[in-house]
């Protein structure tokens, strides 16, 4: 850095060390298909409504995922709330995730829907690098009884929406698609 006249080395050595402190990363990043969007607070809304909700818990490890399922006339038929299926629902909606003692937030954790009625996996999403989720699949409908379908290429609502390889900035607020 360079020497001003007048400056006190002491100041420069605190601004050095503000300067070169890391900053901590804030939010999480989500992967839905091929976008990403950055800095969320891990809610995805589609067509206007809070539709999954992602947590990560550092210690003790773990993904979860708050979820409303419905059906393709737009009635709810399912609630996932933290990895756990709501009890009018249970027989019908399996759900997976990650669970060892010896697991660590730098492991690549995941939570999975399953319908069991038709055998189709609803959701899929793992995290990675601590703060950030892909949501790898999924086949669903949304409120609106509109099919949601996520696949690594591409995210799309319906016959009238689909996202490509966006990159979206959320400023600490939800991923909205559609």
């Amino acid at each position: 850095m360079k020497d001003w006249p007048n400056t006190d080395p002491m100041e420069l050595d605190s601004l050095r060390r503000i300067i070169e402190e890391p900053k901590p990363e804030q939010g999480l990043e989500l992967h839905v298909g091929s976008n990403v969007f950055r800095t969320t607070n891990g809610v995805v809304k589609i067509q206007g409504k809070e539709h999954l909700v992602l947590e990560v818990r550092p210690d003790p490890p773990g993904l979860f995922l708050t979820m409303d399922i419905y059906d393709e006339q737009g009635r709810r038929i399912g609630h996932l709330r933290r990895n756990s299926v709501s009890a009018s629902s249970a027989e019908r909606f399996a759900v997976s995730s990650s669970a060892a003692p010896n697991l660590t937030i730098n492991d690549a954790l995941n939570v999975m829907v399953v319908d069991r009625e038709t055998g189709r996996t609803l959701i899929e999403a793992y995290l990675f690098q601590k703060r950030k989720i892909r949501i790898a699949s999924g086949q669903f409908y949304s409120h609106k009884g509109e099919f949601v379908s996520i696949s690594p290429h591409y995210c799309r609502v319906g016959t009238g929406f689909a996202r490509f390889g966006d990159v979206i900035e959320s400023r600490g607020g939800t991923a909205a698609i559609g």
